[in-house]
């Protein structure tokens, strides 16, 4: 581990130096597809796929369902703040609400590097979502809930961590990643929480299916081979 550089920054009248590091990172060739699906309802959706069986195994959830609170909670009190025309306040709280969420994707972050770990050189993938945001066309509300959601600092988060482990972490085009079925391809609409499929009749997950479809993406571009029958991955847990 090589020392780069110091910076030293003060908050709230202490100063505090922030240190650059760097360290050489060797990579083994993977044996074991980490996808990992993002989105509002789970923060995170993991799956991992062996390139031995290629059948999806020990499939877990990080809800969201905290991040969701605490961005609500705080999106009321900037309300009341506005109302009260203390716009002094507003960024006060805007800054404590992105530590604590920033606290809990780390969190996330870290669990989803341990989950990794128990796997055979595992590498992650996740979808590529530069620009992502800047695409959408919906309703002002919607919007807001949906740049509200932190999946890119995320993915950076589980890079870091990732790689430290020694763990490569690469990216995927997302196009259709969370609408078409793993089984037979056919693209169609997720319904709710389930993703159901009018031509092959697979009934699924959505955010496993999703999933499924990141870790295939990286498969097939690295010859693993097609696409294998559905089976619910085994000792899926729900991480709230």
């Amino acid at each position: 581990m090589h020392f780069c550089t110091v910076e030293m920054v003060k908050q709230n009248g202490k100063w505090y130096a922030h240190f650059t590091l760097k360290k050489e990172i060797k990579f083994d060739e993977p044996e074991t597809v980490i996808g990992v699906d993002s989105g509002e309802w789970n923060v995170a959706t993991a799956v991992a796929i062996s390139k031995q069986n290629q059948k999806p195994m020990k499939g877990k959830f990080w809800s969201g369902a905290k991040i969701r609170e605490i961005r609500g909670k705080y999106a009321h009190i900037r309300r009341n703040l506005q109302r009260k025309k203390r716009l002094d306040l507003v960024k006060r709280f805007g800054h404590k609400e992105e530590r604590i969420v920033n606290q809990q994707l780390h969190t996330v972050a870290k669990e989803i590097v341990a989950y990794a770990k128990q796997f055979e050189k595992p590498i992650i993938v996740m979808e590529k979502l530069d620009g992502i945001r800047d695409s959408m066309n919906s309703s002002a509300k919607l919007n807001r809930r949906l740049h509200a959601w932190s999946f890119r600092k995320l993915q950076m988060y589980v890079k870091y961590k990732a790689n430290l482990e020694g763990i490569p972490v690469v990216y995927v085009n997302p196009k259709n990643t969370s609408k078409r079925c793993h089984r037979c391809g056919h693209v169609a609409q997720a319904n709710g929480r389930e993703f159901r499929c009018p031509k092959c009749g697979l009934v699924y997950n959505r955010d496993l299916n999703a999933a499924i479809n990141i870790a295939h993406t990286l498969m097939r571009g690295m010859g693993w081979g097609s696409r294998e029958p559905p089976e619910l991955p085994n000792e899926v847990l729900v991480k709230n």
